[in-house]
């Protein structure tokens, strides 16, 4: 055998195993490490849809507290219940805090909004005192609501016009406030009873009852 053939023999020999080993053991691989790439593909895929979950699940958690302080607050603004002695104490804080030195409040008994979701519960007042008190207090009383504590309308005011008992004792003031709740939800469909038998409260501002 010619030294040429042996050369072309043994570079087809080289040959020959370099296509078996391509073949039988570098193209395997090379479809193994294809799918192991598409294999972390869909991973890091499934990774990210879950980090956005977990991120998902965090905002509505945290606008979940929100919710709850929100819900909280309102039940200070709108409570269930009447809870007509706090309620007293704190229009005769607000008495106080505007310079009235004498009060008197008679709870009403509470009636249908119109809307079906609350209720109303009025508050007729009766107390004297100068232009500026009675404009202090009812700017504290609609601003109660923002303490937050519950929430009050001016529903009606009538001043005495008699000059000269404003000269001696300051304005004679007769005010109708409106506090709101909202018993137990929609589902209500007639008022709870009226308190018990409503009795005007006259106690010096501050003080309490």
């Amino acid at each position: 055998m010619s030294r040429r053939l042996r050369l072309w023999l043994g570079a087809a020999g080289i040959v020959l195993v370099a296509l078996l080993v391509f073949f039988l053991v570098i193209n395997p691989i090379r479809g193994d490490i294809s799918q192991l790439e598409t294999d972390i593909e869909a991973e890091e895929a499934r990774i990210a849809a879950a980090l956005a979950e977990i991120a998902k699940a965090e905002d509505t958690k945290n606008e979940g507290r929100r919710n709850q302080a929100r819900i909280l607050e309102l039940a200070k603004l709108i409570p269930v219940e009447q809870e007509i002695p706090s309620l007293i104490l704190e229009i005769q804080d607000l008495a106080d805090k505007a310079g009235i030195d004498w009060i008197q409040i008679t709870p009403g008994n509470i009636s249908d909004a119109g809307v079906g979701s609350y209720w109303i519960l009025p508050l007729a007042l009766q107390f004297k005192g100068t232009y500026f008190d009675v404009s202090d207090f009812i700017y504290r009383a609609e601003q109660m609501a923002a303490g937050p504590g519950r929430l009050l309308a001016v529903k009606s005011l009538v001043l005495n016009s008699d000059t000269t008992a404003v000269a001696e004792s300051g304005l004679g003031v007769t005010m109708t406030l409106y506090a709101f709740l909202f018993p137990g939800g929609l589902e209500q469909v007639a008022p709870p009873a009226p308190p018990a038998p409503a009795t005007a409260e006259t106690v010096p501002a501050g003080t309490n009852p």
